[in-house]
């Protein structure tokens, strides 16, 4: 991994599905918006699996089991990262570095922390990680880390009960509890383990948690 060498900072919001993950980064983009229009124009917000790219429809594709010839069940969890791995290198070199260059900051929903769902344990960290930079030193583009990495801990069984609130069509990680329960510890260990995370309680009112968000990214952005 690379420390990012540009002005412009790279945040990343993560977390199980329905963390709240992606509430509060629509939050943070509206609020940018409304008080801070000029910071706004400098940040280019994204997200990953990103479907711009061919990889990220295929991912989605598993996920919701409409894959032509592949079922997510029948892929080494690794195998299915290194469809995530393409498509964050084809998003680092076509659009992360060069929004950096810009001196833009870059805010993205998921990132490299992502990879909690594609171990059994944390003891995987280390070889997927391994996976994943010689994949982007093959492309001859650089893995830069983000500046802070922002995870939203809830509970499994709080997720589902928000997932199921919703009324959405869930997916083949959402669908299950124990898996879930599994990437949780993977994330709250990732923490540990991994330069500027930050595990934000996501367990309370979307105002609260955003309170608690805006401590880390304002004195980030010199807002």
């Amino acid at each position: 991994m690379t420390k990012n060498p540009y002005a412009g900072k790279i945040i990343h919001f993560e977390g199980i599905d329905a963390s709240g993950k992606s509430e509060q980064y629509k939050r943070w983009e509206n609020v940018l918006r409304a008080y801070h229009e000029a910071q706004f124009k400098r940040i280019f917000f994204t997200k990953e699996p990103n479907m711009e790219h061919s990889s990220g429809i295929e991912i989605y594709d598993l996920l919701l089991n409409r894959h032509l010839t592949l079922k997510i069940e029948d892929l080494h969890p690794f195998v299915m990262q290194s469809r995530y791995f393409r498509n964050r290198i084809w998003h680092y070199r076509a659009r992360v570095i060069p929004s950096l260059a810009k001196e833009f900051h870059v805010v993205s929903d998921r990132g490299v922390s992502s990879m909690c769902y594609g171990v059994s344990s944390p003891a995987d960290f280390e070889p997927l990680m391994g996976i994943q930079e010689q994949a982007f030193l093959g492309a001859e583009v650089p893995l830069i880390w983000p500046d802070a990495i922002l995870i939203y801990n809830v509970s499994a069984e709080e997720a589902r009960k928000r997932l199921l609130a919703k009324g959405k069509e869930l997916d083949a990680f959402e669908k299950n509890l124990e898996f879930q329960m599994r990437v949780r510890e993977n994330y709250l260990a990732f923490a540990k383990q991994y330069p500027n995370c930050h595990v934000i309680d996501g367990s309370g009112q979307p105002e609260e948690v955003f309170a608690k968000t805006k401590e880390i990214l304002v004195p980030m952005l010199g807002l």
